[in-house]
C-alpha cells in the first residue's frame, strides 16, 4: 500500500464546498471522480479542510491510497488537463509515509478574508471581496481582534444545533491580523481549528468593532451570549484557505 498527497488549489464558487455529496458538484467529488479514472481504480480521498460552499483555498492538502507505484509528475500534468478548467489545480503531488493523514496530524490552518471600502477601485475583485461601509481604525481593531485570540469556546460564532449539545466549540487562535493596501484589506486567522461559518462571523464582528459601533469594554470582552454582531455569516467567495500547517513538515518518498 502507498500513500500520496495532493497539494491543490480551486476556486470555491464553482462548488457547492470541498466534501463530497451524492448530488451536487463538489472539490472532493471531482477530484475522486478524476483520480479514478486516470488510475483505472476507484479513489478515496481525505481533505485537511472541509471548505464551505463558494469558499476558495490556495492551499489545501488531499491524501489517499494504492497499491500502485505512481508517476506523480505525469499524473499530475494528466490531471490538471482534466480539472483546471472546473476550477481546480494540482500545484504538488508525492508519495508519503502511511502512517501520515491530512487532516488528522494538522497543527493549524491560515484563513483569510478580503475586504474595501472603494467600490471604484475593488469593483473588478468581485466577487472575491467584501464591501463595507465606515473607516476602520486600526487601533480598534488591535484590541478586538487582541481579545479574541487564545483558547476559548466560540459558541457565540458557531452554528446553532439543539442536536449536538456536546459538541466541542472550543478554538485555539495563535494569530489574528490585518494587511492594509491601498484599496482592499486582508483580515487572517491562524488557529488549530475553526468552527462551521466561524471566520466569516468574526470578521463581520471586527468590522463592527473596529468602526466604532461597540464599547470598548465589550472590546475587551466579547465572549457573552449578549455580545453583538456576531451572527451575521458574511459571503464565502471573499475567504480564502491560505495554508495548512503540521506537526512535523510532510515526508517526501521519492
Amino acid at each position: 500500500m502507498r500513500n500520496y498527497v495532493l497539494k491543490i488549489q480551486y476556486i470555491g464558487r464553482n462548488f457547492y464546498g470541498f466534501q463530497k455529496q451524492s448530488s451536487v458538484k463538489t472539490v472532493q467529488g471531482e477530484l475522486e471522480k478524476a483520480l479514478s479514472l486516470v488510475l483505472q481504480e476507484p479513489i478515496k480521498t481525505n481533505g485537511a479542510a472541509r471548505t464551505d460552499r463558494g469558499v476558495n483555498a490556495i492551499n489545501q492538502y488531499v491524501n489517499f491510497y494504492t497499491e500502485k507505484s505512481i508517476d506523480v509528475m505525469r499524473y499530475r500534468d494528466k490531471l490538471n488537463s482534466m480539472l483546471f478548467r472546473e476550477g481546480i489545480f494540482i500545484k504538488d503531488f508525492f508519495e508519503t509515509d502511511l502512517l501520515f493523514h491530512v487532516r488528522k496530524n494538522v497543527k493549524g490552518k491560515i484563513y483569510a478574508y478580503i475586504l474595501s471600502d472603494n467600490k471604484k477601485e475593488a469593483m473588478f475583485l468581485m466577487p472575491h471581496v467584501y464591501f463595507y461601509n465606515g473607516k476602520i481604525d486600526r487601533a480598534l481593531f488591535d484590541i478586538s481582534a487582541n481579545a479574541l485570540k487564545g483558547k476559548h469556546d466560540f459558541s457565540i460564532f458557531a452554528n446553532k444545533d439543539r442536536s449536538q449539545p456536546l459538541r466541542n466549540n472550543v478554538c485555539n487562535i495563535f494569530e489574528i491580523g490585518l494587511i492594509e493596501r491601498p484599496f482592499v484589506k486582508i483580515v487572517y486567522f491562524y488557529g488549530n481549528r475553526f468552527l462551521y461559518h466561524m471566520v466569516r462571523r468574526m470578521v463581520y464582528y471586527l468590522i463592527k468593532a473596529s468602526t466604532g459601533a461597540l464599547k470598548k469594554d465589550i472590546l475587551l470582552n466579547p465572549f457573552s451570549a449578549d455580545t453583538p454582531y456576531t451572527r451575521q455569516v458574511l459571503p464565502p467567495e471573499p475567504l480564502f484557505l491560505i495554508d495548512i500547517f503540521y506537526n512535523q513538515p510532510i515526508r517526501r518518498i521519492k
